[in-house]
């Protein structure tokens, strides 16, 4: 792997924006993270898996109740990242104490832009909060809610086959990605796994910063992903940024 790490680093050697990375090995507890790793970007939509997460673990201590709509809402935000099927699952459940429970998995750094008007649209985090994040869906969360997660996020639509997806359908990935339009400059996130087992962990966070749009972000996460685990480049994804 570390032969990989370094096709990535010169891949990435001068490419515009920042860019966040942490690669974890669940057996052997190696974690490799680039200089980027701690830096707070825009969240995007990878919030949602935090909060499918809170959600699941709410349900199941008898905090909350989730009804058959709601859990047709999760499917629909971890599925093809639906922002009003979050909106709804927000508004029924959530508010500024979540960023408190999110603590809980290892996110530190995650915080509301507009802390008056707490909003999962509006956070950001590092590609380490995210890789915590996964670790702990992986590791922690009961075995019904874990199992639910993974084969949610092993199944996603086209519109979010891109980023961790990269390490091709050979390596089993699942992947939450994240991606808006911040004035022209492009956020591009994503984190999951990949390999046997779910043995690796990826996390990424990539601000162009206005030097190029959504599917040069889209592509160049696919291509970290491809190198670290094909140990080369792959095909470029053809999903497309909701508008």
């Amino acid at each position: 792997m570390t032969g990989r790490i370094h096709q990535v680093q010169r891949y990435l050697a001068g490419r515009p924006g920042q860019i966040g990375i942490v690669l974890h090995d669940r057996q052997t507890g190696a974690t490799w993270r680039n200089s980027g790793a701690h830096t707070d970007l825009p969240a995007a939509s990878t919030i949602k898996l935090a909060m499918v997460t809170d959600l699941l673990l709410r349900n199941g201590s008898g905090a909350i109740q989730l009804t058959a709509r709601d859990w047709d809402l999760i499917h629909h935000a971890l599925h093809e990242s639906s922002d009003g099927a979050a909106d709804r699952l927000w508004a029924a459940y959530e508010d500024g104490s979540f960023l408190g429970r999110i603590r809980r998995f290892g996110m530190h750094s995650a915080h509301f832009t507009t802390p008056g008007s707490p909003y999962w649209g509006f956070m950001y985090c590092s590609a380490a909060d995210l890789s915590h994040l996964i670790n702990y869906v992986l590791v922690h969360i009961p075995a019904g809610a874990r199992a639910y997660v993974t084969r949610q996020i092993q199944h996603v639509a086209p519109i979010q086959q891109w980023g961790v997806w990269g390490a091709g359908r050979q390596n089993h990935p699942g992947n939450k990605n994240g991606w808006e339009d911040d004035s022209g400059t492009w956020i591009t996130n994503t984190v999951g796994f990949a390999g046997p087992h779910a043995r690796y962990t990826l996390a990424i966070m990539y601000n162009t910063k206005g030097a190029r749009g959504f599917h040069y972000g889209a592509t160049t996460l696919s291509q970290v992903a491809a190198l670290l685990f094909r140990g080369h480049l792959g095909p470029a994804p053809t999903a497309r940024a909701t508008p």
